[in-house]
């Protein structure tokens, strides 16, 4: 069985595109996305705990615990790939004062998928999670460049703002939309011949 995050995600990007379309340009915006994959070996099973003892690429070995949510646990045997790919990816946009709907928009929203493999087959599960938060500028510190954020729920926090962010194109009031998005896919193959 082989996952595929990248359908999902264009999916569920396209708002951020769309968003990003409808924004102002002066304002800035930024993505910035990270992959990792990994791969182990199954070297051995114990049924009766749960565990595997598996060997990853750089030769060492390690033991894992399968819940009982794992689906098809008794499918996974000994020479069976286990293949993880995450992917982390975080939006950044400024809404202008002017131009920000704050009634339009869930100040924190939330969203989450998993999907199991089909009973029978190699275990396996993929997932993502959208998540969104939105924020008002309180105040910009520019020889600092920090920023002091204040969000829907009256928590306040202070953030350091990339050197390569244009400072004079941020002003106090404007709002600050950041989307991440986090994507995993574990899948089960057997070894091939």
């Amino acid at each position: 069985m082989r996952f595929r995050i990248v359908p999902c995600l264009l999916v569920l990007l396209a708002p951020i595109a769309i968003a990003a379309e409808t924004t102002s340009v002066e304002k800035p915006a930024r993505v910035v996305t990270t992959t990792v994959t990994a791969q182990a070996i199954v070297e051995s099973i114990d049924p009766a705990t749960r565990e595997l003892k598996l060997i990853g690429a750089d030769n060492r070995r390690f033991t894992v615990v399968a819940d009982e949510s794992i689906r098809n646990f008794d499918q996974i045997k000994p020479r069976d790939r286990i293949n993880v790919e995450y992917l982390e990816s975080v939006a950044m946009t400024v809404l202008p004062a002017d131009k920000a709907a704050p009634d339009a928009l869930d100040p924190k929203l939330e969203l989450a998928a998993v999907e199991v493999a089909p009973k029978g087959d190699k275990p396996g599960i993929k997932g993502v999670k959208v998540s969104e938060v939105t924020a008002t500028i309180a105040s910009i510190d520019r020889d600092d460049r920090t920023a002091t954020l204040k969000l829907a729920d009256g928590e306040v926090r202070t953030v350091k703002v990339n050197p390569s962010v244009r400072l004079d194109l941020v002003n106090v009031g404007d709002q600050v939309r950041v989307t991440t998005t986090r994507a995993v896919a574990i899948a089960v193959t057997s070894p091939t011949n």
